[in-house]
């Protein structure tokens, strides 16, 4: 018997079921899924000088002597609160008495005024409903009952309003402080504005600050084990909505002001060469473009760095640049690059003009680029760490 056919199917076969499981199977599950950008600003690809400059960063290794590896350390979360449950007394056993801010207890009178005016509302619904065309003991009963029992919550709302009312001084909130307990509350009745003393039409950033309103009820260095339950009761008992925001703790990087995140692989995503650094002789510069506000000054640096800091080691990039012999007459152009020497400025190197070359224009272009400022799903921003809860942010 001839087994070769069996044997070309079962080789045939086999290598199916693995193209199957390997290719077909993942790209079937996996095709449809979108990559998760953070906060959607992070990882565009370079153009234009920024792209030319990251060829000049090679070219004059940089890299060997600056890093771009911002490193991580401890962190903890700041929990902020953005919307309360309904019940004052639950979030209080929830959070701890300590933690009831003015902010928070005003919240919840703003949930009492609110009550108040619903049940109100009711009352009067359930007063001007229209008498029966024919007159019916039993209507009559059960219209009685109902303004009744809306009589009895108006009573009630109005007595747990003056209950929490009496955990509040509105004297010493700021209008800030109003907002922020407006949006946390969830009310978004116009007519409780004035209760506040706020303009039924907000401004711009007022509206700003009712969109963002949160209160922080831990300082950011309590890990997940410490706040763990917290959150747990938080949304389960108190019914309560929030956020947790990483914090930096034992961080240099961020305590130095190198970075807001830790640095990853997807930050060298579109580089053409990946260049992380060999030796942090000089600054990390993960998010220098965060620090590089002034050009003029930027570009004395790489021009000599004494110039602008006599403590530095970077060696002059002076050829990265033009220079043109002026007389001591003769006024500079704008274009020109100045330092302030005892309160007189003046060129970056007496007797010459000096201005960048395209190449000098596409280094400061490419560290421009050079950004940890946006959130990514492994690597989310971070802020200091506060000797205690400030209450608002």
């Amino acid at each position: 018997m001839n087994k070769a056919p069996w044997i070309f199917l079962g080789v045939l076969f086999m290598l199916s079921l693995s193209w199957w499981g390997m290719v077909y199977g993942p790209a079937t599950q996996l095709g449809g899924l979108t990559p998760d950008n953070g906060d959607g600003t992070a990882l565009k690809p370079r153009v234009g000088l920024a792209k030319q400059g990251e060829q000049v960063y090679r070219e004059n290794g940089c890299y060997y002597c600056h890093t771009r590896t911002a490193t991580g350390g401890k962190f903890g979360y700041e929990l902020q609160l953005t919307q309360l449950g309904d019940d004052r007394a639950l979030t209080a056993e929830v959070i701890g008495k300590d933690r009831m801010s003015g902010v928070i207890n005003q919240a919840y009178v703003i949930k009492a005024h609110k009550a108040v005016a619903d049940a109100q509302a009711t009352l009067k619904a359930e007063t001007d409903k229209p008498a029966a065309a024919e007159k019916n003991p039993e209507t009559e009963e059960d219209k009685l009952k109902a303004i009744a029992a809306a009589q009895k919550a108006v009573g009630d709302a109005e007595n747990h309003l003056s209950a929490t009312q009496k955990f509040v001084k509105s004297n010493d909130l700021s209008e800030a402080d109003h907002l922020i307990a407006l949006g946390i509350s969830g009310v978004t009745d116009t007519n409780l504005f004035s209760i506040l003393e706020l303009p039924a039409d907000l401004n711009g950033s007022q509206k700003e600050s009712l969109a963002n309103a949160k209160v922080a009820i831990t300082g950011g260095k309590e890990q997940w084990s410490e706040i763990e339950d917290l959150v747990r009761h938080l949304k389960n008992k108190a019914g309560a909505q929030f956020k947790l925001k990483p914090v930096a703790g034992d961080w240099p990087d961020m305590q130095n002001g190198v970075a807001l995140r830790q640095s990853v692989s997807r930050d060298f995503l579109f580089d053409a060469h990946a260049m992380p650094g060999v030796m942090r002789i000089g600054p990390d510069l993960s998010n220098v473009g965060n620090r590089l506000m002034d050009d003029n000054a930027a570009y004395a640096h790489i021009y000599n760095a004494q110039s602008t800091g006599k403590s530095s080691h970077m060696p002059p990039y002076r050829y990265l640049f033009h220079r043109k012999e002026i007389s001591e007459d003769e006024a500079l152009s704008s274009a020109a690059i100045t330092v302030v020497n005892n309160g007189e400025e003046q060129s970056v190197e007496p007797g010459y003009a000096v201005t960048p070359t395209v190449k000098a224009k596409a280094l400061l272009a490419f560290l421009k680029s050079l950004r940890t400022d946006s959130a990514l799903p492994e690597a989310p921003l971070v802020k200091q760490a506060s000797a205690s809860p400030s209450g608002t942010e």
